[in-house]
């Protein structure tokens, strides 16, 4: 008798529980060759660390499918670290404000605070191809908005294609 009454619970838990917002992947040696620099983060310190696609991918990859607002919400696949390794490894706070710029002269702010729990995707990868300059690359910074409610007007700036600075803000 028990066991009818647990499981209406267990289904109801079964049918809350969404997708996963991202996968692990394992090494890729596309990622793993030597080449440049294609990254700069400088924290507040002003100590700049510098990270080639070998030493992003070092840090963990991840993937995940979404829509990409810069694309016309096409649905894409990434890969690449989680935005919070590449931070952590550079020594910057996570609820901190970035200044994120690109090779064209793109930049904008982001606040951290309200992703605390988001996995933002610094990407290298997609659809299994590098990214280059020719194609939104060779670093991307990509948003799950297939796993969270974001809003578009504060994020869809975030989608920072080419990207090759990411400065902590001190003010």
């Amino acid at each position: 008798m028990n066991s009818i009454r647990v499981f209406p619970l267990l289904l109801l838990c079964a049918c809350q529980s969404g997708p996963a917002p991202y996968v692990k992947v394992g090494p890729d040696p596309q990622l793993s060759a030597a080449g440049p620099v294609v990254l700069t983060v400088t924290p507040a310190s002003g100590k700049a660390v510098t990270f080639t696609r070998a030493q992003l991918a070092a840090l963990g990859l991840v993937s995940f499918t979404t829509p990409d607002p810069s694309r016309k919400n096409e649905v894409h696949e990434y890969t690449g670290p989680l935005l919070s390794s590449v931070l952590d490894a550079a020594g910057i706070a996570p609820d901190a404000t970035l200044h994120l710029t690109a090779h064209d002269r793109y930049s904008t702010n982001l606040k951290l605070g309200p992703l605390r729990d988001v996995p933002v995707i610094v990407a290298l990868k997609s659809g299994g191809e590098l990214l280059e300059l020719r194609n939104y690359g060779p670093v991307y910074l990509t948003f799950p908005y297939h796993a969270f409610k974001l809003d578009p007007t504060v994020y869809n700036a975030a989608w920072v294609w080419q990207m090759m600075g990411i400065t902590e803000r001190t003010d």
